[in-house]
């Protein structure tokens, strides 16, 4: 497995995740067909469009397998392809991010969906932060956040 920043090139094989990915986790949350417009517009492709060059992508061969994409210092998706979950790409994907950040900010921020991204985020050092319910999806979120040591920032 090969993990490195994104490339245009990555872009089709990043729709695809996402869109697997928006499926599988928000259908499960939300009313029926309310995320089929995100999966059936333009919506991922403009948001990968002005995104790629943040992303970090795990490749397996020749088959997408994870991404990270970050904003500052907030980790707006981790997604790893159902097949290759439970091998260890999010927890690389999540070391690569806060490497890349460190000595620019001071901690990190992620959004939770559900209790098993929250645990994720909790063995790696994330605490709680507060709960809100999304405005556009009217998902319940959770933010966790972790504070990066010194030492990580040097």
């Amino acid at each position: 497995m090969v993990i490195r920043e994104a490339r245009e090139v990555d872009m089709g094989a990043i729709a695809d995740l996402c869109r697997n990915s928006l499926m599988k986790i928000y259908e499960g949350l939300m009313e029926p067909g309310k995320s089929m417009p995100w999966v059936d517009g333009d919506d991922v492709e403009k948001y990968i469009r002005g995104n790629w060059p943040s992303m970090k992508v795990a490749w397996d061969e020749d088959q997408l397998v994870g991404l990270i994409a970050t904003n500052r210092n907030h980790i707006d998706i981790l997604w790893v392809s159902e097949q290759a979950r439970q091998q260890g790409i999010g927890l690389k994907l999540l070391d690569e991010a806060e490497q890349g950040l460190t000595g620019r900010y001071a901690d990190m921020t992620a959004e939770c969906l559900n209790e098993s991204s929250i645990t994720f985020f909790q063995h790696r050092g994330y605490a709680i932060q507060r709960q809100f319910t999304d405005g556009m999806s009217g998902v319940e979120k959770v933010v966790m956040s972790k504070v990066l040591e010194v030492s990580d920032r040097d």
